[in-house]
């Protein structure tokens, strides 16, 4: 009787490990079809590590890139993962973004916030380029 008790024991503690572990990596990150594409984050925080850099466009794969203006970045390519919310946004011709609470960033504008998130399980077309960066704060 106590064997039959611990297995389903077991199994219940499984069942809730895997709901719990299945919807919050779904979530974390989204990536749109749009054009531009706009790849998204649902992360509080994140690291502080400094943004500076000017949004480009590309226009075979449709993504959008931060080209560092760091003098010593080791990464000069980065891929942004955006707040949530942030959409696909084209004016003019130009391809970016519109973000909540901030308002706008098109291609050849300069770009300067910060963070760094974890994305090594994001999969897309537009990280060949370049690494992820998961933007936290914007300066504007």
């Amino acid at each position: 009787m106590s064997r039959l008790i611990g297995s389903v024991v077991i199994i219940i503690y499984l069942i809730v490990i895997n709901g719990c572990s299945g919807d919050e990596g779904n979530e974390k990150f989204k990536i749109s079809d749009g054009d531009p594409v706009v790849l998204t984050h649902d992360i509080e925080g994140g690291m502080d590590e400094e943004l500076k850099g000017v949004l480009e466009y590309d226009n075979e794969t449709k993504c959008l890139y931060i080209k560092s203006t760091i003098k010593d970045d080791l990464n000069k390519m980065k891929v942004p993962i955006w707040p949530k919310g942030t959409t696909a946004y084209t004016e003019n011709n130009l391809h970016g973004v519109k973000i909540p609470d901030h308002g706008t960033v098109l291609d050849g504008d300069t770009v300067e916030g910060g963070g760094g998130v974890d994305a090594s399980n994001l999969e897309s077309d537009c990280l060949e380029k370049g690494i992820t960066f998961g933007v936290t704060s914007i300066n504007k």
